[in-house]
């Protein structure tokens, strides 16, 4: 894809995997002209039949590949039920007139011609992708931070968290005890307008202040951007975000997150970091083998069905699990140890759900309102990791969603669960959460008028330079936006 979202996303380098695809890419190009060869003979004995076999098959593997790119949902058809629809159709236009199946015919082959004028474009780039040297990445690291920070800003993102669940539609017999126990101590903003709807665009925008339209990424994984300010593509501009702002005003500066590459994309402002996203490559691909071993990794599982054993792939919620587990770790970590700015973002209560709120077992399929729950619960730890530490009365927390609840977007997938439709009543709530509590406050103050999230950069910004330090601050603030 142009926008390179699958090499953005993984830690480098890649090139193994380019060269797996590119051997996989030119014997399917290969056996594909062989096939198509002995169809079309195989056609002009038997009145053209075979290419509605042809067709259903080329179908169903476009299919499959816009379920890969998540363009499609899983759940909107089976392969079989794809190819009956394109086969029947077909034999029924066979049987009632040839002249007009020819004319099919010859329409699906010309469409075939055309789409076979990709390899001029694709061959090329897989070609340079796989063996150009990429950078070698790790998925953290930490540099020596020459004065311990007297200070400490603690923003603590939780991905998905909506408001509307977590407040003002709570579900009966649920409780969220520790976002109420922030809320009665913070200032709570309730109706909080959205800066997007997509994770690797907000968190961004957040960073900068300035909202990001679209996004793309070079071979080298740097992140390139149009934004509402600038309609051109350019380099996200690490150096202006409010990393960068915070190591203008002397602060330490430290990330902890999910999805987004933040070592790779915030690095030169980060004293700390670390990432992760653990989703298997489609094919069965893995950078850690050899080029021949991916070029034969996605046939391993058809063979290894076809001498009797049936490999289990991991289910969504335990590669979740694994994200969410290691994440927390280094979080507390970075708590326990370190002042300064400090950025947490992590995958929950985002689906899919990976957590019983009954048994309180982790690693599980579960629910939206699960993960919600666990959410809470991690809020609490991360909280608890605040107040045992030195600097605690020297600590401001910020509680935010980078967007609400997305129940458009997670009906169609395999991620949705029939509590989800209870839940959300078939309705989306855009507003995300946002809490402050500074340093040494314990009353509760709410905002009930409509806040952009995208003006959190400017709170933030204020904060690092000691323009804005407590509840009454940020009131007035806020009034004036």
């Amino acid at each position: 894809m142009p926008s390179r979202q699958t090499l953005y996303h993984e830690l480098l380098p890649l090139n193994s995997v380019y060269q797996g695809v590119l051997i996989d890419f030119v014997v399917v190009v290969l056996f594909c002209f062989l096939a198509l060869r002995i169809v079309e003979r195989w056609s002009d004995l038997h009145c053209g039949l075979a290419w509605v076999l042809v067709a259903g098959v080329l179908v169903v593997r476009v299919f499959r590949g816009l379920v890969v790119a998540e363009l499609v949902s899983p759940k909107v058809a089976s392969s079989g039920g794809i190819f009956l629809a394109v086969v029947v159709p077909g034999v029924i236009l066979w049987l009632v007139s040839r002249l007009w199946y020819r004319r099919a015919v010859r329409g699906g082959r010309f469409i075939l011609l055309l789409l076979g004028f990709s390899i001029v474009w694709l061959l090329p780039e897989l070609t340079v992708m796989a063996f150009r040297a990429e950078p070698h990445e790790t998925a953290g690291f930490s540099k020596p931070i020459a004065q311990p920070p007297q200070r400490r800003i603690v923003w603590i993102l939780l991905d998905e968290a909506s408001q509307d669940q977590i407040f003002d539609h709570r579900q009966a017999g649920v409780d969220f005890p520790d976002f109420d126990r922030l809320a009665n101590g913070a200032v709570h903003f309730t109706n909080v307008q959205p800066a997007g709807y997509f994770t690797e665009k907000v968190i961004p925008s957040l960073l900068t202040g300035d909202i990001i339209s679209d996004e793309r990424s070079d071979l080298d994984g740097r992140l390139f951007v149009r934004t509402e300010r600038n309609r051109h593509w350019h380099v996200y501009p690490d150096g202006q975000t409010l990393f960068a702002d915070a190591k203008q005003e002397g602060w330490s500066t430290a990330a902890v997150g999910w999805y987004n590459p933040y070592c790779r994309t915030e690095g030169a402002e980060l004293d700390h970091c670390y990432w992760t996203l653990t989703t298997p490559l489609p094919g069965r691909y893995n950078p850690d083998q050899s080029a021949i071993e991916n070029a034969v990794a996605p046939l391993a599982k058809s063979f290894l069905r076809a001498v009797g054993r049936h490999p289990e792939d991991p289910a969504p919620w335990q590669m979740h699990t694994d994200d969410f587990n290691v994440l927390l770790q280094h979080a507390r970590r970075e708590i326990a140890e370190n002042g300064g700015f400090i950025f947490i973002h992590l995958p929950v209560p985002h689906p899919g759900g990976l957590y019983n709120r009954r048994t309180h077992q982790i690693g599980v399929d579960g629910s939206y309102l699960d993960n919600l729950v666990l959410a809470d619960e991690t809020l609490g730890a991360l909280l608890e990791a605040v107040d045992a530490t030195p600097l605690a009365d020297r600590t401001t927390v910020i509680v935010s969603s980078d967007h609400s609840w997305r129940v458009g977007l997670w009906r169609p997938t395999t991620d949705w669960r029939p509590e989800d439709t209870q839940v959300s009543g078939g309705r989306f709530d855009p507003r995300p959460l946002l809490m402050v509590r500074f340093a040494g406050e314990s009353e509760g103050m709410t905002i009930t008028r409509a806040f952009p999230l995208i003006d959190m950069h400017a709170m933030i910004e204020a904060m690092l330079a000691g323009r804005m330090n407590s509840a009454a601050d940020l009131e007035t603030w806020a009034a004036q936006q």
